[in-house]
């Protein structure tokens, strides 16, 4: 099932505003370009070219990029996975770097699409959806952030226990994208529970995004940031566990 979140306001909505570089979108590093043109060399139109690296990206195993600061584009492409907001990071780079535009949005979820990987209680968790520019509007897409394999396990275990949410999927959600209409994994419409609690806009990256005055309260200050790491760490370990399940 797909959906869609509150459409954007018309100051951000200039997709020439969603193309160039910033600190962890670094269009100039040769990496980041080479690996664009190869994945999207023979792609005759930009929704190819799209749908080229969301299936890259998608296929990148589901983890943590655990790092004190926010990570840059081509560090997640070195490190080979990663999760929505790296993984986000990676899939904006690799669409700008071969002209098209692309941003990601940052909305509040209800932790339950974390059931087996890591609990976090009844706390919401800021996931980050991205947003392609093509044949003249924004499509979203979330399907690129777990990848098919763990998408097997979840589903077998969901099924198990007969629940909807878990494992960093929805039993509902998209696990393919076309590039026409919006694709999301961790939330599902026909399931209102699972859907965005608060959408908290566009940005560039993350590192703009949880800078910006305008979103003080999600500001990570050293202790929080040391927490994610701890926490990073636990995730990886308990998806690498489902991974060898079943």
């Amino acid at each position: 099932m797909s959906t869609s979140l509150k459409p954007t306001q018309p100051t951000v909505d200039n997709p020439s505003n969603w193309v160039s570089s910033t600190a962890l979108l670094d269009l100039d590093d040769s990496r980041l370009r080479i690996q664009a043109m190869r994945i999207t060399q023979l792609a005759p139109t930009d929704v190819k070219k799209a749908i080229l690296i969301h299936d890259f990206v998608k296929a990148m195993p589901f983890g943590c990029v655990a790092g004190f600061s926010h990570v840059p584009a081509v560090s997640v492409l070195k490190s080979g996975h990663g999760d929505c907001h790296t993984k986000g990071t990676l899939f904006v780079a690799l669409l700008r770097c071969v002209g098209v535009p692309a941003r990601l949005r940052f909305v509040s979820l209800p932790g339950a699409f974390l059931h087996g990987i890591i609990d976090v209680g009844q706390s919401t968790i800021t996931h980050v959806v991205g947003e392609v520019y093509l044949q003249e509007r924004w499509v979203q897409t979330d399907s690129y952030v777990t990848d098919s394999i763990l998408e097997a396990h979840a589903l077998t275990l969901l099924a198990r226990q007969n629940i909807s949410l878990g494992y960093g999927i929805h039993k509902l959600g998209d696990r393919f994208w076309n590039g026409l209409k919006n694709a999301h994994g961790q939330y599902s419409s026909a399931d209102p529970g699972s859907m965005p609690t608060h959408d908290w806009g566009v940005a560039n990256d993350p590192e703009q995004f949880y800078s910006s005055n305008e979103n003080p309260q999600l500001q990570m200050g050293w202790m929080s940031r040391a927490k994610w790491m701890i926490a990073a760490r636990v995730v990886n370990r308990q998806v690498q566990k489902l991974r060898e399940t079943i």
